[in-house]
């Protein structure tokens, strides 16, 4: 069982917060919204590129009765973009993005682990990333899973 999750979601907050990334579509190099923890639906998100951060789940295993678990977190993180030009290939601005993510979530050169200042083993993107880059209707999107896990 986690003692205190606060200060975990706090600090992935704070590692997505400062993510920095130059969209293409609209020279925009930060969120234009604060990266909230209260996931919203894209069409009440008017200014975009937003971020939103979701916990969905958390597993305890044990490796004995006598010992303590190790949890793991399964949070997402939805990244929406829109410009309202059709010209615009928001594929483009989606993958600075998530470049800008995965330069946020690297690992320690000293330790190989991004540990959100060592409250946690872990923290990494791992499993499938959903990516819808907008060409149908200009809303572009991307879900990435992310595990957290706690010693």
């Amino acid at each position: 069982m986690i003692v205190s999750r606060e200060p975990i979601y706090a600090a992935l907050k704070a590692l997505v917060q400062g993510v920095t990334f130059v969209a293409l579509s609209g020279g925009a190099t930060t969120w234009a919204v604060p990266v909230s923890r209260r996931l919203k639906l894209w069409n009440e998100v008017p200014i975009q590129p937003a971020c939103f951060i979701a916990v969905h789940q958390e597993i305890d295993a044990y490796s004995s009765e006598l010992t303590p678990s190790k949890t793991t977190i399964s949070a997402d993180i939805y990244v929406y973009t829109k410009t309202g030009d059709d010209t615009v290939e928001q594929a483009v601005d989606l993958n600075l993005i998530l470049d800008g993510i995965d330069t946020a979530l690297k690992p320690s050169v000293l330790t190989g682990k991004q540990t959100l200042g060592g409250l946690v083993s872990h923290c990494r993107r791992e499993g499938q990333v959903m990516l819808d880059p907008g060409d149908l209707d200009g809303q572009a999107l991307a879900i990435i899973p992310i595990k957290i896990f706690v010693p």
